[in-house]
């Protein structure tokens, strides 16, 4: 088959098949929003739902209702700290929802994150889609509670943020997060997160004519400077997650004045990428760990962690679902994309050659696509029929 008809394919598997991700109002959500089909259907999730939207934005005219529905759904849910669940189930009894606690007890005894800091980049997806911003407006400052919670209660003393546990962080069982000690874990994912976060603060202002004494651009430049100065190893040349419970040993004198990083060689070590903050000496390094195929290139995406790491594992389960190794979609896009912000426009298109193509296998054998996927074989049994952010693939036959 040829890559047009290949693509063809894949674009009109999602166009037949991407409104099973469009839900009406029902329970606990009162407004339009989308979930990720298969067995999480009838749920809101955060980064589910803006990826799933960034995807289908342009494949129906009327899916930008449905990204504004999910903002206003989390917006309704927001707490007067500013902290927001990061998944909304129909059924209040599913809620995952943060306890009524004081930020010391909070600290002390939850283990649930607030939404990502994603927020305002999905308001932002949505509002370039209506004339009429008076609902941004109006919500506005429940979008900087949001991120003020973020900065009263996960930013750390050197400026970069920690995740409060692996609870919403999205990655499930990322190793150098998932069963540490609350706080512990400054993710070079979430990091990078907040710096596009403050970005779409910015355009959001000058979108709806809001004026704010926060400068937000100028807190995303201290943080991507935070993030190059404290997350990158010059040795291995990757950005790492950082420990953040290095402190002076009792009856010690000398303070512990260095970072300890999380050495796991993830996905998420590319992220710098993809927000673009990378010098273009980091990326040329970066570049070569993500298409090494002793690391993370396979003939089928890009792994979420290196081949070659001891962890490295292909095992199918939830709860947590498998982010030690499997192809997920999501990662795989926003690598490449970070390929393509630094102009590995012949790799990029060599990665999204193979995800379209295990892809389109899966859809023409399978009649679906599933969840995550093997990196050896290109083969899945996992959730099948699984959309959501699947579709982001479709933005990568660009290159083909």
């Amino acid at each position: 088959m040829d890559i047009r008809e290949r693509n063809n394919i894949l674009k009109q598997y999602i166009k037949d098949n991407g409104r099973s991700s469009m839900k009406e109002p029902s329970g606990e959500l009162k407004y339009k929003f989308l979930d990720p089909a298969a067995v999480y259907r009838a749920q809101l999730w955060d980064w589910d739902s803006f990826f799933c939207g960034t995807a289908l934005i342009d494949v129906y005219e009327d899916v930008a209702e449905y990204v504004k529905g999910c903002v206003l759904n989390f917006f309704d849910h927001a707490r007067k700290d500013g902290s927001v669940p990061y998944v909304i189930d129909v059924n209040e009894e599913k809620m995952f929802a943060l306890p009524s606690l004081s930020i010391t007890e909070r600290d002390e005894k939850c283990d649930i994150n607030s939404i990502k800091p994603l927020l305002a980049q999905m308001t932002l997806l949505a509002g370039k889609r209506f004339e009429d911003t008076s609902w941004i407006k109006d919500n506005f400052s429940k979008l900087e509670k949001h991120i003020a919670h973020w900065e009263e209660t996960q930013k750390t003393s050197i400026g970069i943020f920690v995740w409060r546990s692996y609870r919403g962080s999205g990655t499930d069982n990322h190793p150098a997060l998932y069963g540490r000690p609350l706080n512990s874990s400054a993710g070079v994912e979430v990091n990078c997160l907040m710096y596009k976060e403050y970005l779409a603060m910015t355009e959001l202002k000058k979108l709806c004519g809001i004026e704010s004494d926060i400068d937000y651009t100028a807190k995303a430049e201290e943080l991507a400077e935070c993030i190059n100065k404290y997350m990158w190893d010059p040795i291995d040349g990757l950005y790492y997650h950082q420990d953040m419970l290095s402190a002076k040993p009792p009856l010690a004198a000398q303070e512990i004045t260095w970072q300890v990083p999380l050495k796991f060689r993830t996905w998420t070590c590319f992220m710098p990428m993809w927000a673009g903050i990378a010098p273009k000496e980091y990326a040329e390094r970066l570049k070569e760990h993500m298409m090494n195929p002793e690391e993370f290139y396979s003939d089928y995406g890009l792994r979420t962690l290196a081949a070659n790491e001891p962890t490295y594992s292909t095992w199918e389960g939830s709860n947590p679902s498998n982010w030690q190794g499997p192809i997920w979609i999501v990662a795989t896009y926003l690598m490449y994309i970070g390929l393509k912000n630094y102009g590995y426009s012949a790799e990029a298109k060599k990665v999204a050659d193979n995800l379209i193509n295990m892809l389109v296998d899966d859809i023409t054998q399978n009649g679906c696509m599933h969840e995550y996927y093997n990196p050896e074989t290109g083969k899945s049994n996992i959730n099948p029929g699984f959309m959501n952010w699947n579709a982001l693939a479709a933005l990568m036959t660009d290159d083909e």
